[in-house]
């Protein structure tokens, strides 16, 4: 498809594209719409909607800018977008007019900074010499210890220690002085992970015989922002190493998470541009407002990142003195799944917290000393019953591990704590048992509280030098099922029966339930749906 393009000169550029030739596609791009409209250019359609008719360009008021499908696009009508643009790409390329491309959009990383934290940047700038490196057999450089005043000024607090800047130029021996400032923390944090590997090597950063038995890494946890800060930068430095021959992976992480955020809600002035403490506000008619001398301004609730400059971060020491840690770990991992953002509330603190109580007043009531760290062999009843619901919990808190769903893992302990608080078999070996599994279950999310009951039942080491716990395969599958039935597919009764009973047993179970019985009454069973040990549905009709 050949058709004349306009070509039209402007004196200015666009900041994503600079300088250079740009192709108007005004019924696609709002500012070429805009221009188009303004200089009464024609409007070429070629994609409509999906699920939709082509939009007339006479009666457009506004770009179309989603995905859609190709038309008035000669051999590439009827492709979708994403196939249009690959079709494209493929014909420009066989005819030798172009083809796709990769675009790199790599950023200048300044490692240095004006800090006294991090690494000394090893340079000596020297009068006669220039900058010159500090020999090899002089590193590490140390930053000074006892440094009275280190907080950033604009200039680095290193350049007020004279034992620290002033030294001697490895090559004329004259007077010198260090560089000031220090390395950005990322350039120790993108290759520490190879550092752990090898930690006491004193001749060498690492041994590459070990970097070859650990590297890559399992798995990498990180913030999104980790994609274009951290992430780039230790996979750059990898690469680096490897083409080096210093290290054997060219890719230092297996798997990628992307963790969440954590957000919290605070007053904002658009007058005043800051955040307002709540201890400034005050409503009035249902608005919140604030003093600013003589005037009182509105405010506006917002709910973003957890961060100092926004001021809406929760200090530390006062949630640990008023809460604890274990609070804080409980009600992050419980509050969303770890991928999600969501909110700080008190009402999730408060749900931490009473969970935390609860486990311990459990505790202080039914104390073990020393419980049997095996399950026992035969149990009958509601023993049974408790170690059923304990070894599930068992098998689905790992698999939650697993995957990282620490929110639903902690969900199973809350409803294992409510099966020990209500089992009648308190005085029994599978309670105590039950006690030593649950504490060994907890301690990833609450430390402090699980070491605590840990040495409290009687044991002198750590409860993080015992294996976590594994599902016993006789408890993990329940005596008994729950079956819904239905009539007519709306649900009736769910009936509990023991597991492996035949399919007459199942109906006749379903027919003997007085709420089912009720709606067969009178009616024909036109046909019966059976879904072992799922699901019963009897159809029915008015009887003739």
């Amino acid at each position: 498809l050949e058709a004349p393009i306009p070509i039209w000169v402007g004196d200015y550029v666009l900041a994503h594209y600079g300088t250079g030739v740009v192709m108007g596609v005004p019924a696609h791009d709002q500012r070429d719409f805009e221009f188009a409209r303004k200089h009464d250019l024609p409007i070429r359609v070629v994609i409509r909607p999906a699920d939709g008719e082509a939009p007339d360009p006479a009666e457009m008021t506004e770009a179309f800018e989603e995905k859609g499908v190709m038309v008035n696009s000669g051999p590439f009508t009827g492709l979708s977008s994403e196939e249009g643009i690959r079709a494209i790409q493929e014909d420009l390329k066989k005819r030798g007019l172009g083809g796709p491309a990769v675009s790199y959009r790599l950023r200048d990383w300044l490692i240095s900074r004006q800090r006294y934290w991090g690494a000394p940047i090893p340079m000596i700038h020297c009068p006669r010499c220039g900058i010159v490196p500090v020999p090899e057999e002089d590193l590490p450089v140390l930053l000074p210890p006892n440094v009275e005043n280190y907080k950033p000024t604009g200039r680095s607090p290193l350049e007020d220690i004279p034992e620290f800047m002033e030294t001697r130029c490895p090559r004329c021996q004259g007077p010198a002085r260090r560089d000031p400032d220090t390395m950005d923390t990322f350039v120790d944090s993108s290759w520490y992970f190879l550092r752990f590997i090898d930690p006491k090597n004193t001749e060498a950063p690492f041994d590459v015989e070990k970097v070859r038995a650990w590297m890559p890494v399992d798995q990498y946890i990180g913030g999104a922002e980790h994609a274009t800060k951290h992430l780039i930068y230790a996979r750059f430095i990898t690469k680096v190493l490897f083409d080096g021959g210093l290290v054997p992976v060219d890719e230092p992480f297996d798997h990628l998470f992307t963790q969440g955020l954590v957000l919290k809600g605070f007053y904002y002035c658009p007058v005043c541009l800051r955040v307002v403490g709540e201890e400034e506000v005050f409503e009035e008619n249902g608005q919140a407002f604030h003093r600013a001398g003589e005037e009182k301004h509105p405010l506006e609730w917002r709910v973003e990142m957890m961060s100092k400059s926004r001021g809406n971060i929760e200090p530390v020491g006062a949630f640990i003195r008023q809460y604890g840690a274990d609070v804080a770990r409980v009600a992050i991992l419980f509050a969303a799944p770890p991928d999600k953002d969501f909110e700080w509330t008190g009402g999730i603190v408060e749900g931490a917290r009473s969970f935390i109580q609860r486990v311990w007043r459990l505790y202080e009531e039914h104390l073990p000393q020393n419980p049997p760290t095996e399950t026992p062999a035969e149990a009958r009843g509601e023993e049974r019953k408790l170690l059923i619901a304990l070894h599930q919990t068992v098998e689905g808190v790992r698999q939650d591990l697993a995957r990282f769903s620490f929110n639903t893992a902690i969900a199973k302990l809350m409803t294992l704590l409510n099966v020990l608080y209500d089992t009648p078999v308190k005085d029994s070996t599978a309670f105590a048992h039950a006690l030593y599994v649950f504490v060994l279950l907890l301690a990833p999310f609450a430390p402090h509280l699980a070491e605590e009951l840990w040495h409290r039942m009687g044991f002198e080491d750590s409860v993080f030098e015992h294996a976590y716990p594994e599902a016993d395969p006789r408890y993990t599958v329940a005596d008994e099922m729950e079956i819904p039935v239905q009539v007519n597919g709306k649900l009736r009764a769910v009936i509990r029966l023991p597991r492996g009973v035949d399919r007459e047993a199942v109906l006749a179970a379903a027919r003997e339930d007085g709420r089912v019985a009720r709606h067969l009454e009178g009616k024909e069973i036109v046909k019966v749906v059976y879904v072992p040990e799922r699901l019963v549905n009897f159809v029915v009709k008015d009887a003739s």
